[in-house]
């Protein structure tokens, strides 16, 4: 089970909350989708793992990004991996998942791409991996932890012969009163339409989420206004590469989503950030207040999160103008430690091991009069 950010004196948590990373893919042109599930129970999910590419510039989303994030979190193996799509943006990265460690079980839509390399390449990792494969269908729950509910809200059968983004594994993940909507590259014809109209029916219940992952990178091809109603999420979550060649995401869907009020975090801006959940709420880039954590402090800080190549510790307490600032990861194992003065302090993100993993950290406080403050951020590529 993940131990989250165990400090020397015990774990800073009662209990684990459910996070979700959202992996910047960024690298030259390319884009794509690549997201880690943790959830309360201690299990780990990815949805996608971003794009492989042999071409020039050659880039392995998988092996650069999602690895070192599994790598930071002790992430031995995985209980499940869902590929939403063939497309190689999505699943390229996944097959140096599949070849580095266990998964337990391969989560594919089985629409037929036998022209894709990747695909082939893909698929044969899996079998090599010995994971079971599962195409998931409308209507199945999956079982990623008695405290979640798992819903496969699409595809149906028969899979569109002609539109792999329309093949998308779409899911709602519901932890007690907060739900995710993770929909790969679904489109609105062919996909948005199809399970609004299975809403209408009763043959789908809700499709309601507190935060929606937004389909194909903020593409104008999706999230359409009846879409966007029915959905109803006070968070949306873009995926994409900030160097994209495609305008994503485009104007018409930004217009949507924030004429509707709903805030937006995206990897072009945000680069890898998460977001994590009690249960009641949603923390963007930092922890649930309730769930045994100091409560954040205005006169700490850590910025920027995520840092790409240093990150700035700040304190302006009138006692603290010496302080003792300890860098914990997610496994409480000290990566840096420093005494300071001045009220600010930059690391340039080295360890004693060479560079400090992507991942999620916890910067703890010492201040000469000897209170103790943590605040949490990020490391990303």
């Amino acid at each position: 089970m993940m131990v989250i950010l165990a400090s020397v004196a015990g774990s800073l948590y009662s209990a684990d909350p459910l996070v979700v990373f959202f992996i910047d893919p960024t690298f030259a042109e390319y884009s794509g989708d690549a997201i880690l599930v943790c959830t309360p129970g201690g299990r780990n999910y990815i949805i996608d793992a971003g794009m492989y590419s042999g071409y020039e510039p050659p880039w392995d989303c998988g092996l650069e990004r999602v690895l070192p994030l599994l790598d930071s979190l002790s992430i031995t193996y995985l209980d499940g991996a869902v590929g939403t799509h063939p497309h190689a943006d999505h699943i390229g990265g996944m097959i140096s998942v599949y070849e580095s460690l266990p998964v337990v079980t391969a989560y594919d839509s089985g629409w037929p791409y036998s022209a894709s390399w990747t695909y082939e390449n893909y698929l044969q990792a899996i079998w090599d991996n010995g994971s079971d494969y599962v195409t998931p269908r409308r209507g199945d729950v999956l079982d990623w932890g008695p405290e979640l509910t798992v819903e496969v809200l699409h595809p149906v059968d028969p899979l569109s012969p002609s539109n792999a983004n329309n093949a998308s594994i779409v899911i709602r993940l519901t932890y007690e009163d907060v739900s995710f909507l993770f929909t790969g590259d679904l489109e609105t014809n062919g996909g948005e339409d199809v399970i609004l109209a299975a809403l209408s029916t009763g043959e789908i219940e809700d499709i309601s989420a507190d935060v929606l992952k937004v389909g194909h990178h903020g593409s104008h091809t999706s999230t359409c206004s009846q879409w966007l109603s029915a959905v109803n999420p006070s968070i949306a979550a873009i995926c994409l590469g900030a160097g994209n060649p495609y305008g994503h995401p485009h104007t018409e869907v930004m217009n949507r989503l924030e004429g509707s009020g709903i805030t937006v975090y995206r990897n072009d801006l945000d680069g890898t950030f998460y977001l994590s959940s009690e249960g009641s709420s949603v923390y963007f880039n930092t922890m649930p207040p309730d769930t045994g954590g100091p409560e954040p402090v205005n006169t700490y800080a850590v910025y920027p999160s995520p840092a790409t190549t240093q990150a700035t510790f700040a304190w302006n307490s009138e006692d603290a103008q010496h302080c003792g600032i300890t860098v914990f990861n997610l496994n409480g194992e000290k990566v840096f430690d420093i005494q300071a003065a001045g009220g600010t302090f930059t690391w340039d993100l080295s360890t004693d091991a060479g560079v400090a993993s992507p991942g999620l950290y916890a910067a703890v406080f010492r201040t000469s009069g000897g209170e103790v403050f943590t605040e949490y951020f990020t490391v990303s590529r």
